[in-house]
């Protein structure tokens, strides 16, 4: 397939399709800092030097409870872990102490760095996690669009004195795993300066994951062909590790994180599965 430079824009911007997303957003927002009046949360703690290189923890009510670290989106240069704090405490609520994630922006920073930052927080949290009354071996990921990519990066990393790696198991949501379209979206790749032989090193389709990780993918049924394709393209490029789709029609790109808080939402119900909670 020939990607244009129209087609890209169009099927790659959600904001375009998504007429409201700002009032979503702002939902977001508001829905966030009540969480964080009302959880006992740790904010802004330092995994690394960087200035973005900050965790907000959300701390599960029991001991020994299983992580899950949350990677924001925002196309790798924009948006914050403070935004997705209501999720941090829906799933802190069930059992799991989350981990929501900040890393530097495009273009302060190189995706190269950005991957080696999370990588780096991710470590922490399996160091530290013990600090913070959970259980460092039961370890899951998931992640927001470019937090997708960050998720599925993740899964083909190798970790200090481990053969196995630390992660347990990752639901991918609008995740993003082949770069190089992205090269001919130019409402984008203005800020992120990809070249093709970058946009390959950077996807994750051109990797493989280490074995021992399940994982699950979702999109919203209402997202453009390209993030279907890209949905489908993980799953049968990773066929061993890939575990099944979480359907979830009628959901947009935004909306899908505020379905995903949702106790009775089944992609909320395929989370606690994973965490086995």
């Amino acid at each position: 397939m020939i990607f244009t430079e129209e087609y890209c824009n169009q099927q790659y911007n959600p904001r375009l399709s998504v007429k409201n997303h700002l009032e979503i957003m702002q939902g977001w927002q508001r829905k966030s800092e009540y969480a964080r009046m009302t959880w006992d949360c740790k904010l802004d703690v330092a995994y690394g030097t960087d200035q973005d290189e900050k965790l907000d923890i959300f701390i599960a009510p029991q001991p020994d409870a299983p992580c899950l670290i949350f990677i924001h989106g925002g196309y790798w240069r924009g948006s914050d872990k403070s935004e997705f704090s209501f999720i941090a405490k829906a799933f802190a609520k069930a059992g799991a102490t989350v981990f929501l994630l900040n890393y530097g922006l495009a273009p302060r920073v190189t995706l190269e760095t950005i991957v080696s930052q999370v990588q780096r927080g991710v470590q922490w949290v399996y160091d530290n996690a013990h600090q913070y009354g959970a259980n460092a071996q039961q370890l899951y990921l998931t992640g927001h669009s470019a937090g997708g990519h960050l998720t599925a990066m993740m899964m083909t990393q190798s970790w200090a004195d481990q053969p196995n790696s630390i992660i347990k198991g990752a639901i991918t949501l609008s995740g993003l795993f082949d770069l190089e379209p992205l090269v001919q979206a130019s409402f984008l790749n203005t800020v992120l300066q990809l070249d093709t032989p970058r946009a390959q090193q950077l996807s994750p389709i051109h990797f493989s994951p280490l074995k021992n990780i399940p994982f699950w993918t979702c999109v919203g049924g209402d997202e453009s062909e390209e993030f279907h394709r890209q949905n489908e393209l993980i799953a049968k490029t990773w066929p061993d590790n890939f575990q099944g789709d979480i359907s979830m029609p009628g959901c947009n790109h935004f909306d899908l994180m505020d379905v995903f808080s949702q106790p009775e939402s089944t992609l909320y119900n395929a989370t606690l599965k994973m965490l086995q909670i």
